[in-house]
């Protein structure tokens, strides 16, 4: 199975420390150099330095940026080679910029396995941090009336292990075979409402109840999970 993040809060989070470091690493090669040119003019070579052309991608979901051509550093030299002299004083600090990219590449490539380890895709936990708080919802008009048991929905959370699929059968369960069938059979009846997965996790899950309330599917972007209980989470129906 694939597995899919929105862009959460840790890609920015990553971001905005490479950006940190990026601030302050401009601010000590600036006061380091044995001529400096005037502070707030260096400082500003530096972040027109970083604009860059760059090849974009989106490994697991998550923005990474390639510097490819450095675009600051051209304009910079053509704006400032027309005066003797300023293209050699303020060329280390458009390179510096450019240099950034690099950092801020690193840190959003590292972002993904931090994401797979801090918000792991096969933990239900990472869809569902909420189970006290959710309600059940009839999707299908193969559903019944009946109620969400929390406490062995919490329970049993943390435990869930992930089960097989088979989507040909669950297909076929799925079609009427019957003139007189009035609807369809429906392996996921229920839906859960108010579902909340992990802060930051940028993830939109959503998350069907099997009829007997033993089994959870869960959906998020392109992933799908199939979760396997040993008590049954919902009350009434006729469901024991």
């Amino acid at each position: 199975m694939s597995t899919h993040f929105n862009e959460g809060a840790l890609p920015w989070l990553m971001t905005a420390i490479a950006w940190g470091i990026l601030i302050i690493g401009a601010v000590f090669f600036i006061r380091r150099q044995k001529n400096p040119a005037p502070f707030w003019k260096a400082f500003f070579v530096i972040i027109v330095g970083v604009f860059t052309i760059s090849y974009t991608f989106e490994p697991k979901g998550i923005m990474v940026r390639i510097p490819i051509l450095p675009l600051g550093v051209w304009i910079l030299y053509f704006i400032l080679r027309r005066e003797n002299g300023r293209w050699e004083r303020y060329r280390r600090f458009a390179w510096f910029g450019f240099a950034g990219n690099i950092l801020l590449a690193i840190m959003s490539l590292a972002a993904i396995p931090l994401s797979f380890i801090i918000y792991p895709t096969d933990n239900p936990t990472t869809y569902l941090s909420n189970p006290q708080e959710v309600s059940i919802i009839k999707s299908h008009p193969a559903g019944s009336e009946v109620s969400l048991d929390h406490n062995k929905l919490s329970e049993q959370l943390e435990g869930m292990k992930e089960a097989k699929t088979d989507g040909e059968m669950w297909y076929m369960e799925s079609t009427v075979e019957d003139e007189n069938q009035t609807t369809s059979p429906e392996r996921f009846p229920y839906v859960l409402n108010g579902v909340e997965p992990m802060w930051g996790s940028g993830l939109s899950p959503l998350i069907y109840v099997e009829g007997d309330g033993k089994g959870l599917l869960i959906l998020s972007g392109d992933t799908q999970y199939y979760y396997q209980l040993s008590e049954s989470i919902i009350k009434g129906g006729g469901v024991e």
